[in-house]
C-alpha cells in the first residue's frame, strides 16, 4: 500500500491510499483533497497513519534505529550453504568423482551445479561466497590439464580393449 497525491483537472490535489492487488492499483480510501501544500502534507501523514493501522498491520521499526540494524549486519562474519553442499557432495562421491584428488575439481563441479555461470563468474562466486581463491587463469589451466589427462586415460583404455 502507498499514499498517492493525484492532481485533478481543477488543480486540486487528492490524497489517496492505493493498494496493488494482482498487479492492479486499487483505490482503498480517499483521505481528502486541497490546494494548500501544508494541508496536503497533513493529508499524506494521515494516509500513512491509515496504512499503518489498516487491518491491524504491524510496523517494524527499522527506520528509527539504524544503529541496531547496522550492528546486526556487522556481526555476521560469513554464511555458508550447508544443505546443498551436503547433498551434492554425497552424489559427487557416489558417482565416483571423489577418485579425482584435486580439491579444485570438486569445487568447480559443485559450483557449476549450484550456480551455473562462466568460469570468470565461477571464480568470483567461489571467492565471494566460499572464501576460496581460484583465479580464472588457474581454472583455465586446470581444465586444460584435466582434459588432456582424461583424453590420455581414454586412449589407454581403448588400446587395452
Amino acid at each position: 500500500m502507498f499514499v498517492r497525491e493525484k492532481v485533478n483537472k481543477s488543480g486540486i490535489v487528492s490524497v489517496q491510499v492505493i493498494a496493488k492487488i494482482n498487479g492492479q492499483s486499487r483505490l482503498l480510501k480517499t483521505i481528502g483533497s486541497s490546494r494548500d501544500k501544508l494541508v496536503i502534507s497533513e493529508l499524506v501523514r494521515k494516509g500513512q497513519e491509515y496504512i499503518d493501522s489498516y487491518a491491524d498491520q504491524q510496523t517494524l521499526g527499522f527506520s528509527e534505529d539504524h544503529q541496531s540494524v547496522r550492528s546486526v549486519f556487522e556481526s555476521i562474519s560469513s554464511h555458508t550453504e550447508v544443505g546443498t553442499a551436503m547433498l551434492l557432495g554425497k552424489i559427487f562421491d557416489e558417482v565416483g568423482f571423489d577418485a579425482i584428488p584435486q580439491e579444485i575439481f570438486r569445487q568447480l563441479v559443485m559450483s557449476r551445479l549450484r550456480h551455473p555461470v562462466s568460469k570468470l563468474r565461477t571464480s568470483d562466486y567461489l571467492d565471494k561466497y566460499h572464501e576460496l581463491v581460484y583465479p580464472v587463469q588457474q581454472i583455465y589451466r586446470y581444465m586444460d590439464k584435466f582434459h588432456t589427462s582424461q583424453k590420455e586415460l581414454v586412449q589407454q583404455i581403448s588400446y587395452t580393449h
